[in-house]
């Protein structure tokens, strides 16, 4: 019997290319090509079959109140970073626009001075009301959430009482009790209409 002949020892284009590269590059780019329209049309990308088509274990929720706690579908954490957030950054901004009308009314001599101006005033401003802002709304959410779960009932109320409630705590330490009512006032009403816009969708 002949034995077949051993295989040569010079490079060969088939057997040493690597898979990756032995592969037909029309496909894999166009493969890639529909993965990037996937993510621009729908901002991922589509899984592979074979992870559609498994079975996954344990049966999905029932309904949205076995993830999230009553208050428009979102839960208590969530509601801190999302009030904290949000009210932190409108603090912000309209503490250094107030800053910036303020700089630009006290003005310069020239025009660096004029720059300066705004800018000090702006940082004067802005922080300042923004983490003012920040800390009462972390009062807020937590009394939201005392409140509620107290009466068992999630309406305007609990927000317009937790306001009240938070603004008074914020300056419970203070001498008098006129800083206390007013900032328990401003801020019942401002958690009021936050709570409504955020029932009715708009934040």
């Amino acid at each position: 019997l002949e034995q077949p002949p051993p295989p040569p020892f010079g490079p060969s284009p088939a057997r040493d290319k690597p898979p990756i590269l032995a592969r037909s590059p029309g496909s894999a780019w166009r493969k890639v090509v529909g993965e990037m329209a996937d993510y621009l049309s729908t901002g991922g990308i589509r899984s592979p079959d074979i992870l559609v088509n498994t079975p996954r274990s344990g049966g999905q929720p029932g309904s949205r109140e076995e993830l999230y706690l009553e208050g428009y579908g979102r839960a208590f954490n969530e509601k801190m970073t999302y009030s904290v957030g949000l009210t932190y950054g409108l603090g912000l901004l309209s503490g250094g626009f107030y800053g910036a009308l303020l700089g630009v009314r006290q003005g310069g001599a020239t025009s660096k001075l004029f720059l300066n101006s705004v800018l000090n005033s702006c940082t004067r401003y802005g922080p300042a009301l923004g983490n003012q802002s920040a800390i009462i709304t972390m009062f807020y959410v937590s009394f939201h959430g005392l409140i509620s779960m107290i009466r068992g009932e999630e309406d305007v109320a609990n927000a317009a009482a937790a306001g009240t409630m938070a603004g008074a705590f914020y300056k419970v330490a203070g001498r008098s009790w006129q800083p206390m009512a007013k900032y328990a006032a401003v801020s019942g009403m401002a958690f009021t209409g936050l709570d409504t816009l955020a029932r009715n969708g708009y934040i």
